[in-house]
């Protein structure tokens, strides 16, 4: 995408999301007519309803998008989901990829845990995984790399102690593909177009998003 500008707009009532599109795109008009961007402009609509940090809430747009963005080449603006379709590339032939991830708890014999796996994703994937406890505030992350099928996280604890009893649930995500490697890009393409099931779209890219919920339990 090149160089980025971002124009935040924060209003103290509420309003509706045509509203907010209204005043993104009247304020994306004047500041590229002030000062014409070189790349990409990202506008932003708040809402702030109480002067304490950090109680600004993201006004979502009519499509359910997060932002407008503004392309000098084109002189149009796009909804979030708008870029992101338009953006998206078709899977190179022969090359398409199902994702298939499969998890299992393993518990140690001090009480900790770790996520073991297989999958089906190129060997140098990197991966996240987040542990979390259904109802509580119990979290845990690692980052991953696939080797030959299959993936391992680190031993999860709680302070050093076994994690608390409970049902947990798992989610394995992928970075933009923009951040993997050459020979990773190369199955998975460059935007990620040739991934497809369990996945979630961002601007035009395709990344890995599972997500195992109440499966795992901890005694």
């Amino acid at each position: 995408m090149g160089e980025i500008s971002i124009i935040n707009i924060t209003v103290n009532r509420k309003i509706t999301a045509s509203e907010a599109e209204r005043l993104l795109k009247e304020e994306i008009q004047r500041a590229t007519t002030l000062f014409p961007p070189k790349g990409e402009l990202m506008a932003y609509a708040w809402l702030e309803t109480n002067p304490a940090a950090g109680s600004e809430e993201m006004i979502k747009l009519p499509d359910g998008s997060n932002f407008l963005i503004y392309s000098p080449k084109t002189k149009t603006a796009q909804t979030e989901k708008q870029y992101d379709t338009s953006k998206q590339k078709p899977p190179q032939a022969g090359k398409g990829i199902k994702v298939d991830v499969s998890l299992e708890l393993e518990r140690g014999t001090d009480g900790r845990v770790r996520i073991l796996g297989t999958t089906n994703l190129p060997h140098g994937m990197i991966l996240m995984t987040d542990l979390r406890k259904v109802g509580a505030k119990y979290f845990a992350q690692d980052k991953v790399e696939v080797i030959n099928g299959r993936i391992s996280t680190t031993w999860f604890s709680d302070g050093g102690k076994a994690p608390p009893s409970g049902a947990y649930e798992v989610s394995i995500s992928s970075p933009l593909p923009a951040l993997q490697s050459v020979a990773v890009r190369a199955v998975i393409g460059q935007t990620g177009e040739n991934l497809s099931g369990p996945i979630r779209t961002s601007m035009g890219s395709k990344m890995v998003d599972v997500t195992v919920k109440n499966l795992f339990k901890v005694f």
